[in-house]
């Protein structure tokens, strides 16, 4: 019979590396929002849209014949 209780888990190694992909992509977004901001090329946002965006046609309701 085999014995597993030996083998390694992959969980660790997979959440420390996600949570390390997410937080190197937090920052090159920083570093490029500041880098357009001191360019002059992009106005600063505080998370929402300045302007609403459009709203995209909705398909008719009710059943397709």
């Amino acid at each position: 019979m085999y014995d597993n209780s030996r083998q390694r888990s992959a969980v660790l190694p997979l959440v420390l590396s996600t949570v390390g992909s997410a937080l190197v992509g937090m920052v090159l977004r920083k570093l490029r929002r500041d880098r357009a901001v001191a360019r002059g090329a992009a106005p600063v946002r505080q998370g929402r849209r300045s302007e609403p965006r459009p709203s995209p046609r909705r398909a008719p309701h009710g059943p397709v014949l």
